[in-house]
């Protein structure tokens, strides 16, 4: 018999290379949000970290539920205190009067504001502040400097004490807003516990970046009834973040007086002149070598 063919070996087949999976594409970036704006008795605030619209709110319900309480001898029936935690000129007194307003709603206050400098209380001593508090009663008191009057003072202690005493072991009608500079409220809180936990602090914007100084400049050239073309919003934009405060020309004094050099600019022209009476169109021109000229460059 003849013998089978034997069987032919097939060759394996050339393996094929498997794709490397498509790495994901990246997430998009998320734009940033613009700071957030709050509006309250006719009066416009950037916030910070702190909803401003809800502080306002609460202060004028801790007023109403403290005129009800008028004439019981419980520490609740004081008139709202806030710690404002920010650097100078950030909004400090723009809050006092939408505060001043949302008390005098609810008739918890005379819709005044009052301010005085912890500077102003040195020679006094601790018996000044106490008198300041019963001198301002039935108004807003913008107490500026209270962390240095604490911390910085040998009476330190005292005037903290002068403070809490006040609101606590008796009822205060003075609404007081005291100060404190950011770097300063872990310390303040240390020094004097008692006085920080009956305080409601209120975080205000940090005005030393670029975003929130542009979000101002907005909210203030809409105030003053000025336009922003989109070439005077990229030199703002581009610039603003350079801009350096001087003395007393920092924060928002410093944003301010950024736009009203440039609406001053603006008014120089003939045709602007002839304009006054409607909103006025601010130009790149306006803004162009502003921020190095107030900081001095």
């Amino acid at each position: 018999m003849p013998r089978p063919a034997p069987a032919r070996l097939r060759a394996a087949p050339a393996s094929v290379p498997v794709p490397e999976p498509v790495p994901p594409a990246p997430p998009a970036p998320v734009p940033e949000s613009s700071p957030q704006i709050a509006e309250a008795d006719g009066i416009r605030f950037l916030c910070g970290a702190d909803d401003i619209g809800r502080v306002v709110t609460e202060v004028r319900r801790r007023g109403k539920w403290a005129r009800r309480l008028r004439g019981q001898e419980v520490w609740i029936a004081s008139a709202p205190a806030l710690l404002l935690i920010g650097a100078p000129s950030s909004g400090q007194r723009r809050l006092a009067r939408m505060v001043a307003r949302a008390l005098a709603e609810v008739e918890a206050s005379s819709g005044e504001v009052h301010s005085v400098h912890a500077e102003d209380l040195r020679d006094a001593g601790p018996d000044g502040l106490r008198a300041a508090l019963e001198e301002h009663s039935g108004h807003v008191l913008l107490l500026d400097g209270l962390d240095g009057l604490i911390l910085d003072e040998a009476q330190g202690p005292a005037y903290a004490s002068v403070l809490y005493r006040a609101r606590l072991e008796g009822v205060n009608d003075t609404a007081l807003l005291g100060t404190c500079e950011p770097d300063r409220v872990g310390e303040l809180s240390a020094a004097s516990p008692e006085l920080v936990t009956d305080l409601r602090a209120v975080r205000l914007p940090d005005l030393g970046t670029a975003r929130a100084r542009s979000a101002l400049v907005g909210l203030l050239a809409e105030e003053r009834s000025l336009r922003l073309g989109s070439d005077a919003w990229t030199v703002v934009e581009r610039e603003a973040g350079s801009l350096r405060g001087r003395g007393r020309l920092t924060g928002a004094r410093l944003v301010e007086a950024y736009l009203d050099r440039a609406a001053t600019r603006q008014l120089g022209n003939a045709e602007a002149t002839q304009a006054i009476g409607s909103a006025l169109t601010l130009t790149a021109a306006d803004f162009e070598g502003l921020a190095a000229e107030l900081s001095g460059h």
